[in-house]
């Protein structure tokens, strides 16, 4: 049985300790109560709205590019489970991981600043509050004593928005949640089966789980025709596709059929995608 431990955030740090926190967030009429081990909060309606601090980003990371990067690691989630994130717009409010239930402020930030004390390891952190099955804010921060690249940022924000939307750490090693230790960067930057279940078991499987789960193994298994990846994935004309410019090719499923087409510009029906799909399962995606 899979099971989601909960909250909060990511990478490095002792095996032992949690780059998370999670708190209830106290009621005039009722204390809400948190049962260690299920994964019950999560965002009403499946909605999540952002704001971005650029304040101490690196300089060697351009504000368009994190954003880029963000919503990509987002488009992750939401291709898996129903869940949407919003952006809003940029702001001056830092992230809020140290502060009391009084300073909760419902607007959920993501930026940059020091980690403190235990947490100092991490490369980033997420704190979320809640009321009963509800959350009503959840900020992350990224480490800035740590350097940086943008498919870090983009790995890190992928495992940190799963904490975002309601998932701890997974017990399956294969997870992009999983912690004891932590996966590498360019793992993390494609979701596995384990995150696919933990995230539609929140929220209700997307309808492009299937297609994006099958797509994630397909890169694994013929990295020689897609690369490089992890590729976006898109729609255009009944198509939910991925292109890989590498070997300038595209993936696609429409009806339930998987095209491929190469170089050539010849598309060429690959059969059902169900056929991959049972494959993609047994091989962790």
């Amino acid at each position: 049985m899979r099971k989601f431990l909960y909250a909060a955030v990511l990478l490095a740090g002792a095996s032992q300790a949690q780059d998370f926190r999670a708190e209830a967030l106290p009621s005039l009429r009722e204390r809400p109560n948190y049962v260690l081990g299920t994964s019950s909060q999560r965002w009403t309606a499946g909605q999540v709205d952002w704001y971005y601090n650029p304040i101490n980003q690196p300089g060697n990371l351009s504000t368009s590019a994190v954003l880029n990067a963000i919503q990509t690691a987002a488009a992750r989630w939401s291709g898996m489970c129903n869940v949407n994130f919003v952006y809003r717009g940029m702001t001056s409010t830092a992230p809020n991981l140290y502060g009391e239930a009084s300073t909760v402020d419902g607007a959920n930030v993501f930026g940059w600043g020091v980690l403190q004390g235990d947490d100092a390891f991490y490369s980033g952190l997420t704190k979320s509050w809640f009321v009963g099955e509800s959350y009503v804010d959840a900020d992350i921060m990224m480490n800035t004593t740590q350097t940086w690249t943008i498919d870090e940022v983009e790995a890190i924000m992928t495992h940190e928005l799963g904490h975002a939307i309601g998932l701890m750490h997974s017990d399956q090693f294969a997870s992009v949640m999983y912690a004891d230790p932590y996966h590498t960067a360019r793992y993390m930057r494609t979701l596995r089966g384990d995150d696919a279940e933990g995230c539609a078991s929140l929220y209700g499987a997307a309808a492009t789980a299937r297609s994006n789960r099958t797509l994630n193994w397909a890169e694994a298994a013929y990295p020689q025709f897609l690369s490089p990846s992890p590729a976006t994935s898109g729609t255009f004309s009944g198509y939910y596709y991925r292109y890989y410019s590498g070997t300038n090719s595209y993936v696609g499923i429409r009806d339930g059929v998987a095209y491929f087409m190469g170089p050539d510009g010849v598309i060429q029906s690959m059969g059902a995608l169900n056929t991959y799909y049972f494959s993609a399962l047994l091989s962790g995606y």
